[in-house]
């Protein structure tokens, strides 16, 4: 395959199977396949789980906090957790200290990201294109507009753990991100198969139209196109919030700011995951003059420490033993 000419540039910029490749990720990971669904233009609360799922909270998912204000050490008042602890071992964190100009993320942090550019968006209208990002103020940026050509710009970013693309079977995984309200654009964090197998799983959280409510996805394993937990939480992308996967053999968890949302024991994939940040636009064109960005204060992944089988976390209303 060949090169493709950013909108912006003169130049061509290697597809983003060349940047994954120099990282050791398998060749599907190049294909330039859609990671997820199309974000969800949320308009009143609903929450759906297919049969057979499993949600702990009440009998539902539990309501998540909303609105936190920034009350302590860095631009989102929360610093990040040095270690987690419980069983858990830190694999990578980023806090985004290195400032870099807007389109020099990529050469920045070559060693702890690879960045998508060059191939549709999910909703196949936008391009993903490292020219959208950049780390300002000890955040990393990811600006979204569309270009004077009219093609809507996309951002996608994956960790690389010691400097190497490729995921886990079990993790813990988390985001402090914040958005603009921008209309016609989206957001998923998701964990995805390192295969680009649909039906190995697709988590999705938190996930969400720009500045909306932020939403939790858990898709089928037998059938991929369905989603087993699909639930509104009340965190608003639009405030500062810390979101975490828990994922476990045997359980997945679902907070927001330390508190459960969701928990689940069946659907939980057993293949090789890794973690993407990723935003684009929606269905449909973009407003030609809609721009914003996806703000992220720090992100870390933890693994299972040797010879410890953590548990994921339990809501509340849930008996201690699984």
């Amino acid at each position: 395959m060949g090169s493709w000419m950013t909108p912006d540039e003169d130049s061509p910029r290697p597809l983003a199977e060349q940047s994954a490749a120099a990282h050791g990720a398998s060749p599907a990971h190049g294909l330039g396949v859609a990671r997820h669904r199309t974000p969800l233009r949320a308009r009143g609360r609903r929450v759906a789980v297919a049969a057979g799922a499993l949600v702990i909270a009440a009998g539902a998912v539990a309501a998540a906090t909303t609105g936190t204000t920034p009350v302590g050490p860095g631009p989102s008042g929360v610093a990040m957790p040095m270690s987690d602890g419980d069983g858990w071992s830190r694999v990578f964190s980023e806090d985004f200290d290195d400032t870099t100009t807007e389109g020099g993320f990529e050469a920045a942090y070559d060693d702890r990201f690879t960045v998508y550019h060059g191939f549709a968006d999910t909703a196949g209208t936008g391009r993903y294109q490292a020219s959208t990002l950049s780390a300002h103020d000890g955040m990393l940026d990811m600006h979204l507009r569309t270009t004077k050509a009219g093609t809507p710009l996309a951002g996608g970013v994956v960790p690389l753990v010691d400097g190497q693309w490729g995921g886990q079977t079990a993790g813990r995984y988390s985001i402090r991100m914040k958005s603009d309200e921008v209309d016609g654009y989206g957001v998923a964090v998701l964990l995805w198969s390192d295969e680009n197998v649909w039906a190995h799983g697709e988590i999705d959280f938190p996930e969400g139209a720009l500045g909306a409510p932020a939403w939790l996805n858990v898709h089928c394993l037998v059938d991929p196109a369905e989603k087993c937990i699909h639930h509104e939480t009340d965190a608003s992308l639009a405030d500062w919030h810390t979101y975490t996967i828990e994922w476990t053999p045997s359980r997945m968890s679902f907070l927001v700011d330390d508190e459960v949302v969701g928990s689940t024991t069946q659907d939980i994939p057993v293949e090789r995951m890794h973690l993407v940040v990723q935003t684009g636009s929606l269905e449909g064109l973009p407003p030609r003059d809609a721009a914003g960005s996806l703000l992220v204060d720090w992100m870390t992944i933890d693994v299972p420490a040797d010879g410890e089988t953590p548990r994921a976390t339990l809501p509340s209303t849930e008996p201690s033993a699984d």
